[in-house]
């Protein structure tokens, strides 16, 4: 059996009780006296029941659901989508100028190697006795 407040509400504000209301001072929305599924619980009672109708329990008016309105935007898309021409022009910046870094690097690995001969190979040797 429904709550006695629901069946109270609905015959006081019939399909009002069943859906929310705006308030224009706090520009806010207030709950629905019954909820949706307590509306729905009630209307199936009603069925059951035999009080489905015009001066029953439910009436059939409240059954019609306004349709949703939705809004029309385009979609947000990835992340790496939406900022692929910044990221390109980051990399485009980056590599000006890398053909001389990337030769400039070439050259200071090259600088880091001890040269080839008898020296080296002497210092090596005499590292690994010690």
């Amino acid at each position: 059996m429904a709550p006695r407040i629901a069946l109270l509400a609905l015959q006081k504000y019939g399909k009002k009780a069943l859906r929310p209301t705006f308030n224009v001072d706090t520009q806010r929305w207030r709950k629905p006296i019954i909820s949706p599924r307590l509306g729905a619980k009630l209307r199936k009672e009603a069925i059951r029941t035999g009080s489905y109708g015009v001066g029953g329990l439910w009436d059939p008016v409240w059954d019609v659901k306004e349709p949703k309105v939705g809004t029309l935007r385009a979609e947000k898309g990835r992340s790496r989508d939406r900022n692929r021409e910044i990221r390109a022009g980051k990399i485009e910046e980056k590599m000006k100028g890398m053909d001389a870094k990337i030769e400039e690097y070439r050259k200071a690995e090259r600088g880091r190697k001890p040269e080839k001969g008898v020296e080296t190979l002497l210092k090596r040797l005499t590292a690994r006795i010690k």
